[in-house]
């Protein structure tokens, strides 16, 4: 295949955590099984599935090795469970996909394989595209957040990149496998993020991540504005609690700054009227949300658990 020439022997497990995935994960596997580079194997952990879509998906996977793994809800965390993943993997490379990603065409594995190998990249992560459903508001912050320029993503490049250095992906991100165990794996027990931890993490080691907009699968979310304030209270967490790694190349607010105006000027080329309407309730969710997560200690766990979207880490988390 085009994007798989010289790649081949460079084998590869696809891990892909899964619960009540339902069509959007049967989809999600039909569009690995047409690729032109297959996996080595394919790792599917299951915390409690009981729509079905499991074993809709498990039938069309045919001549790749299978492993299935059962957890409890309450077992399961983003690193840990990916950390749990990465034992069980025996190939030099990892590729990490989550349920509701698409592969967007049938050479997304080998483009994104490929550059990783060419590049002598620890991690590089593809395109996302919106689903056919995005509003506008979510089909713009995919546009804004995965441009169709590639970035190579190292402290030489810090400087101009900001807190974007670490920017990473866990919907659809390949790693190397023994650069990501050498790093420790995933952390655990955070509230969300831990893609950008270890990317920040192997990049100060000397690293390199890369972003290859030619591998593209179809991912994005139609969050409410009350959905876009629990998310950035997490990531507001996340950033209190892991400043000392996140920030080393600055903080979130010239980003921030960057992506309401950007957001705004493709609505306005697009007539998005209704969208444009809404924008700033979604501006003043997020801006609310971050600076809520900043106090969290303050408002008590109680408190904090009702503002997350991401409510398990409240009870087992700190």
């Amino acid at each position: 295949s085009p994007g798989g020439r010289g790649v081949r022997g460079e084998g590869f497990a696809l891990i892909i955590p899964v619960r009540n995935g339902g069509d959007l994960f049967v989809r999600a596997i039909a569009s690995v099984m047409r690729q032109t580079l297959k996996p080595a194997e394919i790792i599917l952990f299951d915390t409690d599935s009981s729509d079905g879509a499991i074993e809709r998906a498990r039938a069309l996977i045919k001549k790749i090795p299978l492993r299935y793994r059962k957890i409890a809800v309450s077992e399961f965390d983003h690193g840990g469970t990916r950390n749990a993943a990465l034992k069980l993997v025996k190939h030099p490379w990892v590729l990490y996909m989550t349920q509701d990603a698409v592969c967007a065409d049938e050479h997304s594995f080998a483009v994104l394989l490929s550059a990783a190998i060419k590049q002598k990249a620890v991690a590089a992560y593809a395109r996302q595209l919106p689903h056919e459903n995005a509003t506008p508001l979510a089909a713009t912050a995919r546009f804004i957040n995965y441009g169709s320029a590639p970035i190579v993503q190292n402290m030489a490049a810090a400087s101009r990149l900001g807190i974007k250095t670490w920017f990473c992906s866990n919907s659809f991100c390949l790693w190397n496998t023994a650069a990501l165990r050498h790093s420790g794996g995933f952390a655990e027990k955070l509230i969300l993020g831990e893609d950008m931890h270890a990317a920040a993490r192997l990049i100060q080691a000397g690293g390199t991540v890369l972003y290859v907009p030619t591998a593209e699968v179809m991912h994005s979310h139609n969050y409410s504005a009350v959905e876009e304030f629990r998310r950035y209270f997490d990531i507001s967490v996340l950033h209190k609690n892991q400043s000392p790694l996140l920030f080393v190349a600055g903080n979130a607010n010239k980003e921030g700054f960057r992506f309401v105006k950007e957001q705004a000027r493709l609505l306005l080329r697009q007539r998005a009227w209704a969208s444009l309407v809404r924008l700033p309730f979604h501006i003043a969710a997020k801006f609310l949300g971050y600076k809520l997560g900043r106090k969290y200690t303050l408002l008590g766990k109680k408190l904090s658990r009702f503002l997350s979207m991401h409510r398990a880490y409240w009870v087992d988390g700190k």
